[in-house]
C-alpha cells in the first residue's frame, strides 16, 4: 500500500493575524499542558488503523508549532515514531514563526529528526508586516535563517505573501530578492485573499481595506514565475517553487489525493475513502480524547465520482499535472468517459493541455487556476 502523511495541529499562535482563517487560538500555558498529552494519547488511539501503513511524511502545522516548547514538540514526534511506521527517510517539517524560535530550541529539534523547517515569513518590509498584524520584525526574519542554518537545517522553507494593501511591484519585487538572497531550499508565494468570518474581510466589507486588482494580482504572479525560474526555482505547483529534489513531499501527497491521518485540535483526515475531521477547539478536543481516544466530530465517505472531482481538483495544482493511466487505475474507468468533454472544452479555451498521458493546466489556467478547476467538480 502507499505510505501516508501525518498531520499535527499545534493550535495556539501569539497572535491572530487579521488574513488568518486558520484555527488558531491564543496561547493557553496550562491548557497547553493538556493538549500534548491529549495528542500523544490520539496517536495510540490510531495505531492500530495504521498497521502496515509506513509514514513517510510528518508535517506539524498551526497555529504556530513552535509556541510549543522543543521539549513537547519532541515528545510528540518520539510518540509517532512508537506507534507508526516511520520511514528511515521520512520528510519532518515544522512551521515556524520568527519570533517564536531560538537556536537551542532549533538545535533540539533538528537533533530528534525534523529535517525541514517552514517559515512564515510573509514580507521583508516592516510597513507590510504591520499591515498583516504579523507580530515579528524584518531582524527576526534574518535571525530566524541564520538560526535555522546554524541548527543544521538544510531544507529551508519560507512564505511570502503578494497583491497586499497599497503594494506596489518595486516593493514585491524587493521581497522576492531579498528572499532569494536567504538561499532557501523552496519558497511560497501566495497572494493576499480575503476569506469570510476574518478580520480583513470585515474591514474590507466595510470599504477600510482595499486590494490590487485581478490584473495586477496577475502581473505579480507572472513575474514571481519568470523570476524565481531565473534563480534556479521549479514551478511545481501554483503557489510553490523549489530547487530540484525539494519539493514538499508532505503536500504534494495532499496535491495527489494522497491518504493522511490528521492529528489535533480540527485536523483533518483522509484514510479508506472517508474524510473525518476533528472538533476545533483545545479545550473540546482535549476532553473528548480523553473519553474515547479520539475527538472525531464528522466524517464522510465520498462517492467515486466525488473522489474522481477531487483527485484532478487537487491534482492540477501541481504543474505536471494529473496522469491519466494512475488516474483510469485508481478508479478502474475511462477518463475520457467521465471527463472527455469537460477537457475538450477547457482545452478550446487554451485552459488546459494534454500532454502524452498527463492533463495540466496550461500557463494561462495557472493564472485562472479556480475556476477551472471548478469545472470537474459536480
Amino acid at each position: 500500500m502507499d505510505p501516508v502523511g501525518l498531520y499535527i495541529h499545534i493550535p495556539y499562535c501569539l497572535h491572530k493575524c487579521g488574513y488568518c482563517d486558520f484555527n488558531s487560538h491564543p496561547e493557553n500555558a496550562s491548557e497547553r499542558e493538556r493538549y500534548v498529552p491529549a495528542l500523544i494519547e490520539e496517536i495510540r488511539h490510531y495505531a492500530p488503523r495504521l498497521e502496515g501503513r509506513r509514514v513517510a511524511t510528518i508535517f506539524f502545522g498551526g497555529g504556530t508549532p513552535t509556541t510549543l516548547p522543543a521539549g513537547d514538540q519532541i515528545r510528540v514526534l518520539k510518540a509517532c515514531k512508537r506507534y507508526f511506521d516511520v520511514t528511515d527517510d521520512a520528510e519532518i517539517t515544522t512551521e515556524a514563526n520568527p519570533s517564536t524560535v531560538e537556536t537551542e530550541n532549533l538545535k533540539c529539534l533538528h537533533a530528534a529528526g525534523i529535517n525541514r523547517l517552514s517559515v512564515g515569513v510573509q514580507s521583508f518590509d516592516a510597513a507590510e508586516l504591520k499591515t498583516l498584524d504579523r507580530v515579528h520584525s524584518v531582524e527576526e526574519i534574518h535571525q530566524t535563517v541564520e538560526r535555522a542554518r546554524r541548527a543544521g537545517f538544510d531544507n529551508l522553507s519560507l512564505d511570502l505573501m503578494f497583491a497586499l494593501p497599497g503594494q506596489s511591484k518595486a516593493r514585491w519585487q524587493d521581497n522576492l530578492e531579498q528572499a532569494i538572497a536567504k538561499n532557501p531550499e523552496h519558497l511560497s508565494a501566495y497572494n493576499l485573499t480575503i476569506e469570510p468570518g476574518t478580520a480583513f474581510h470585515k474591514l474590507h466589507e466595510a470599504g477600510e481595506l482595499a486590494v490590487p486588482s485581478e490584473d495586477f494580482q496577475l502581473e505579480l504572479y507572472q513575474y514571481s514565475i519568470e523570476r524565481l525560474a531565473e534563480a534556479g526555482y521549479e514551478h511545481y505547483e501554483i503557489s510553490n517553487f523549489a530547487k530540484p529534489g525539494y519539493e514538499s513531499r508532505h503536500n504534494t501527497l495532499y496535491w495527489e489525493n494522497g491518504e493522511y491521518l490528521g492529528l489535533g485540535a480540527g485536523a483533518s483526515s483522509y484514510l479508506d475513502g472517508v474524510r473525518f475531521k476533528n472538533f476545533n477547539t483545545p479545550a473540546h478536543y482535549i476532553d473528548r480524547v480523553q473519553a474515547d481516544g479520539h475527538a472525531v466530530q464528522t466524517e464522510e465517505t465520498l462517492d467515486a465520482r466525488r473522489a474522481m472531482g477531487e483527485t484532478l481538483m487537487l491534482g492540477l495544482r501541481l504543474k505536471r499535472g494529473v496522469s491519466i493511466p494512475k488516474f483510469e487505475q485508481r478508479f478502474q474507468v475511462a477518463f475520457e468517459k467521465v471527463f472527455g468533454s469537460v477537457v475538450e472544452r477547457l482545452r478550446e479555451q487554451e485552459l488546459v493541455s494534454v500532454h502524452g498521458d498527463r492533463l495540466a493546466l496550461s500557463t494561462r489556467g495557472l493564472y485562472l487556476a479556480d475556476s477551472v478547476i471548478l469545472e470537474f467538480i459536480e
